[in-house]
């Protein structure tokens, strides 16, 4: 497990070629450098118990060293599809009882899906994807937003209904992106 701030002083980087315009209305083909944070590894199904399990160890620890600090944002990730969905829930729950003085852990979880149903944003109920086992699975496990990362997330841009939890469905690059962000910075804002 790796923190953001560790990611972010060591990513990989991988060229890839793009055209742009040579001016003369033409294209040209150009090496661009560009950062890779996280490796993505598709394989079968997720094996989310497991990611769940590492969190609560590395959180366990930051704990233990903050004990009065803000409590601990998990954000994963994922299709939503993990191997063991029983064993996922009960280490999900678990991890959430992990606390500070100041509240227990909050899990964020993103969704991505090529479902037809549109994006959901910090819902506060599952009217919109109960069909989906996989989106209610996350949903159910993600938690409700304290007032601290509601503010975070309404200066992200978000529409934050009393009760949202901390989830999106069917996310997009910009949804994931305010999410890492107001995630990401917990009460600091």
């Amino acid at each position: 497990m790796e923190t953001a701030s560790e990611l972010a002083k060591n990513p990989n980087t991988t060229t890839v070629k793009r055209k742009i315009s040579d001016g003369a209305g033409g294209l040209i083909e150009v090496d661009e450098v560009q950062r890779l944070f996280v490796n993505p590894i598709a394989n079968g199904g997720t094996p989310m118990a497991e990611a769940f399990q590492q969190a609560s160890n590395g959180i366990e620890k930051f704990i233990a060293n903050h004990p009065n600090g803000f409590p601990p944002i998990v954000i994963n990730i994922t299709d939503g599809e993990p191997n063991n969905m029983a064993l996922a829930t009960n280490e999900a729950k678990k991890l959430a009882q992990l606390k500070t003085s100041d509240g227990n852990v909050i899990i964020l979880n993103a969704h991505i899906s090529n479902a037809s149903a549109g994006k959901i944003e910090l819902p506060s109920n599952d009217s919109g994807f109960s069909s989906n086992q996989f989106a209610k699975f996350l949903f159910d496990i993600s938690s409700i937003l304290p007032e601290p990362l509601v503010e975070s997330a309404k200066n992200a841009g978000f529409n934050v209904q009393t009760g949202a939890k901390g989830f999106v469905f069917n996310a997009d690059a910009e949804t994931l992106i305010k999410l890492l962000n107001f995630g990401s910075q917990g009460a600091l804002r």
